[in-house]
């Protein structure tokens, strides 16, 4: 491309930048979030619409493509324990399972390393990055697997369903645009899972615990404080918390091994059949089949806490779902958690935005402002004590006491 000179926003924005640079160092909060931004829209700024269009529509899928193929002949566990120096392409292609031409190797690595996923270190050698050594651990590479194989359908096919369904956000969880790719209509995305493809079920607990990694968690003390809110106070020997729609238990380990024997009682592990067999939580921990739909069977508890459940049911299901929780409560005792996105006004972050698209394109869902939050839960015999961020995370904290 010929060089232009650059725009009063570009040049604002590496200003920015080397005073988000100097937070780094000075070990600022918020300024890595900060200085990933500002590089974002830096990128942005200076590239040509041509550059973008086939940042997005080239290098970005062929990139997608050659992770999946990654996983598909083990090319991360076959690199993850190359150090810094490198190894050359047949050294690593001959660790491959299937055991692949090195060839093709060299033309995934090459790509690889031009989209900075591994480092290209001499001419035909390369070494692994954080990003890549992670990409060999089950829960990535079922991240991986799930997102390419199950969920890309959705995406890809969406067009045709607005042709036929008109053009609005659809209002059906079991006639949407994951029920026009799959031809399942009638069905719920999470039925889907039990009936035809429990792999697919399986991949879906473990994403969830891939969007935990790196993120700081609901419990620890500068986000929501636990002990204040809820371990004082407790009555002790009951259930202190359920974890309603928990998946696999990630928040329930989280929980367990962050407070140990402070806990002033046992926690609950709630999902379908199918789900909590998976689920590996220690003593204190108890698992339970439960259909969050109907009457919630622990009675009394401290806590019921709610992950990433309420963005992805309509109203009307929230309503059905919250109101199976409140009988359980004990008034000026019992709380709710719902730990969930709340989207600001303006300026709603990538995470947010990606997410809120998808949850239509699977669930028909979507994500809520403060208000459209408020609005539920009054509506299910609720009311919100308060609201709780934490610099690092885009999720909130909602606590929620009996009307």
């Amino acid at each position: 491309m010929a060089d232009t000179p650059p725009s009063q926003g570009a040049l604002a924005l590496v200003e920015t930048i080397t005073q988000l640079g100097e937070g780094l160092k000075n070990g600022e909060q918020g300024a890595r979030e900060s200085l990933l931004g500002a590089c974002a829209k830096l990128i942005a700024e200076l590239s040509h619409p041509s550059e973008t269009m086939l940042q997005l529509l080239w290098a970005q899928p062929a990139h997608l493509s050659v992770i999946r193929m990654g996983v598909e002949i083990k090319l991360f566990q076959a690199m993850h324990h190359v150090d810094a120096a490198g190894q050359t392409t047949a050294e690593i292609a001959s660790r491959t399972d299937p055991k692949t031409d090195p060839v093709l190797v060299g033309r995934m690595l090459r790509h690889l390393a031009a989209m900075n996923t591994v480092n290209e270190t001499a001419p035909d050698t390369f070494a692994p990055t954080a990003t890549s050594k992670s990409f060999a651990e089950p829960v990535y590479q079922d991240t991986i697997l799930y997102i390419i194989d199950n969920f890309q359908p959705a995406l890809q096919k969406m067009p045709g369903f607005f042709q036929t369904h008109g053009f609005t956000s659809p209002g059906s969880q079991t006639d949407g645009p994951f029920q026009h790719a799959f031809n399942c209509k009638g069905y719920h995305y999470f039925e889907y899972f039990q009936k035809f493809d429990q792999e697919m079920g399986r991949r879906f607990g473990s994403m969830m615990g891939a969007w935990s990694k790196g993120r700081p968690r609901w419990f620890e003390p500068d986000f929501y404080p636990v002990k204040e809110q809820l371990i004082a106070g407790a009555e002790s020997g009951g259930v202190f918390l359920v974890d309603v729609g928990g998946g696999v238990g990630h928040d329930v380990e989280g929980v367990r091994e962050a407070f140990g024997t402070a806990l002033p009682g046992k926690l609950v592990l709630q999902d379908r059949p199918e789900v909590v067999e998976h689920a590996e939580i220690g003593n204190g921990a108890e698992k339970m089949a439960h259909d969050f739909f109907t009457e919630q069977p622990v009675k009394g508890a401290r806590a019921y806490y709610l992950h990433s459940i309420i963005q992805d049911w309509s109203d009307d299901a929230n309503t059905q779902i919250l109101k199976a929780i409140v009988p359980a409560m004990k008034k000026g005792y019992s709380r709710v958690l719902v730990n969930d996105f709340v989207v600001p006004n303006q300026g709603a972050a990538w995470p947010q935005t990606a997410l809120d698209w998808e949850l239509m394109a699977s669930l028909g869902a979507r994500h809520r402002t403060e208000a459209e939050h408020k609005k539920l839960y009054e509506g299910a015999g609720l009311k919100i004590t308060g609201v709780w961020r934490h610099p690092h995370s885009l999720d909130s904290l909602i606590e929620l006491e009996l009307a």
